[in-house]
């Protein structure tokens, strides 16, 4: 099962991300702050991360960086969010090592697909096979767990 836990200080952003993974059939968490990801991520077993980029505490390329050098952190898939210019979010992604990225104006299209190929491509690099979402029949009523 994928675990996505997403970061996002603004509110209207985050609830969209989650509802959009959510109708996915991914287990979400989210966090308001990235202060305690890491404790997240470990805790709950994570599979893959939506960061936002734009943040007041850390901004999300700078945690990308921090969780792919965290070797415990090694088959987490990380997707940088952002509204940002997609050149400008590309080249940001590559610099961190993020396994993809999607424009906040594409959610609704992008970023589940972007979490699926984050998690293969993680599962691929270490042989592990890739968690899967549910089964057709959708995610349990309970599969959000806000933080």
């Amino acid at each position: 099962m994928i675990r996505v836990l997403v970061i996002d200080d603004d509110d209207i952003a985050r609830e969209a991300m989650c509802a959009v993974l959510v109708k996915a059939g991914f287990y979400v968490f989210e966090l308001a702050t990235p202060i305690g990801a890491t404790s997240v991520i470990k805790r709950d077993g994570i599979t893959a991360v939506a960061l936002d980029i734009n943040m007041p505490t850390i901004n999300g390329d700078k945690l990308a960086k921090l969780l792919r050098e965290n070797a415990q952190l090694a088959n987490l898939g990380i997707v940088l969010v952002s509204g940002c210019d997609i050149e400008q979010l590309s080249a940001l992604g590559e610099k961190v090592g993020a396994d993809g990225i999607v424009s906040k104006s594409k959610l609704h299209v992008a970023l589940a697909p972007a979490i699926e190929r984050a998690v293969a491509a993680r599962a691929a690099k270490s042989s592990t096979p890739a968690p899967v979402p549910y089964p057709n029949a959708g995610p349990p009523s309970s599969s959000r767990r806000p933080r």
